[in-house]
């Protein structure tokens, strides 16, 4: 059986949920072909894929596109799915209908109140369209977390080594900047060489990295360009941000990290005061984990960005934490499992084993903006931070 399905349904079972129904049209929704494994090629209708508690999957489309998932499921591991196709409306509904009993619960894409938009990939329409064939339907956000997000040994062992080569180029990025500084060297110079060292390495990435100097290290998203790219001088605040994964390998777990650092050996109160702000957020965040996990207690995602909110809101800083605490990695940095939020959503998702998260609070105030980053692994045994943790800021003696 495919790893996936049993995953599903293992957990349909344990939640009382009698089915998982996913729909796509046109790529909207990622997460049905991530439970698929690949993408069909030219499917121009809607589909769908319902996932019972026992038995085989079904895959319902229409009858042009019925045969595009051939190709698809050809190395499917086990029983593959059922795949019926449909003719008109009125034929896709009453097969939507058959698959379950009046007031059975099932899962969708769906996130009430929009609270989590990377659940909630199917439209309105269609929730209420599976309401009127019967359904009580619920969210998927367990569920898919469960069953397309938790990494294999191997996944987990692709990870380790972007974390471990990650946090190697940053420390030569800042050696770069050590030795190069006379040269009139620009953020974007900065980022050409940490591509490069992606290359050489053995990375690659989809985006990024973020080199950014004095204010624009207050743009969270900040990507510097050849063109208006700041030089880095002496005295200039200095943060990376860098995210990758290994090449070439399409099940491969990004890592991301965040270190900041200065341009000299003084700098100022106030960015010590900042630093030290965000550092102590994120050991709260991960000493809010570790002491969960040892007492056998859930803990929910926005759980985790409250303990490490509460750090920064204490030194003064509330107003300038704006973003979440942590997103879920997998195959794409920003992944579909539990995210470490409480400000921009209310993840109320459990952290549970198997899945990956990054903890990154910043400070971003007008001048500069301080981001501390690293990659917390949820294994059997507990947390386990896979990441350098930066404790002062790097100072580069120029």
């Amino acid at each position: 059986m495919n790893r996936t399905i049993t995953a599903a349904q293992e957990f349909l079972k344990d939640n009382h949920l009698d089915g998982w129904l996913l729909r796509d049209y046109f790529n909207a929704n990622p997460i049905f072909w991530a439970v698929l494994g690949g993408t069909a090629r030219n499917v121009t209708r809607p589909c769908w894929m319902f996932i019972p508690q026992s038995g085989p999957a079904v895959i319902l489309a229409h009858s042009v596109d019925a045969g595009r998932f051939d190709e698809l499921l050809a190395s499917w591991p086990g029983e593959k799915p059922d795949v019926r196709p449909f003719a008109s409306r009125a034929d896709m509904e009453s097969q939507l209908k058959s698959f379950w009993s009046a007031g059975a619960r099932i899962a969708m894409e769906y996130s009430p109140l929009g609270l989590m938009p990377r659940v909630g990939r199917v439209d309105a329409g269609s929730i209420e369209l599976v309401r009127n064939l019967g359904a009580d339907v619920v969210s998927s956000g367990d569920v898919l977390q469960y069953a397309t997000e938790r990494w294999t040994a191997g996944q987990l062992e692709t990870h380790r080594y972007a974390a471990i080569t990650l946090v190697k180029i940053v420390h030569e990025a800042f050696r770069f900047v050590q030795e190069n500084i006379n040269w009139k060297l620009t953020e974007h110079d900065l980022a050409e060489y940490i591509r490069g060292r992606y290359d050489r390495l053995g990375l690659e990435a989809s985006d990024g990295p973020i080199a950014s100097v004095g204010p624009h290290s207050s743009d969270p998203h900040y990507e510097p360009g050849p063109e208006m790219s700041s030089v880095i001088r002496r005295g200039s605040w200095l943060l990376v941000d860098l995210w990758a994964r290994q090449k070439a390998d399409p099940d491969a777990i990004y890592a991301d990290i965040t270190w900041t650092g200065f341009v000299g050996t003084n700098p100022s109160e106030q960015q010590r005061l900042v630093f030290e702000a965000v550092r102590d957020a994120r050991e709260a965040a991960v000493q809010l984990m570790d002491g969960r996990w040892r007492s056998g207690l859930a803990l929910e995602g926005w759980e985790v960005d409250r303990a490490a909110r509460t750090v920064i809101e204490r030194r003064g800083y509330g107003k300038y934490f704006v973003h979440r605490l942590g997103h879920s990695l997998g195959r794409t940095v920003h992944s579909n499992a539990v995210n470490l939020d409480d400000w921009e959503t209310r993840d109320a998702r459990r952290l549970i084993p198997g899945i990956g998260v990054t903890v990154e609070p910043g400070i971003y105030l007008p001048e500069f903006g301080v981001r501390s980053e690293i990659d917390v692994y949820l294994s059997e045994q507990g947390p386990v931070v896979t990441t350098e943790q930066q404790a002062e800021i790097v100072l580069l003696d120029v």
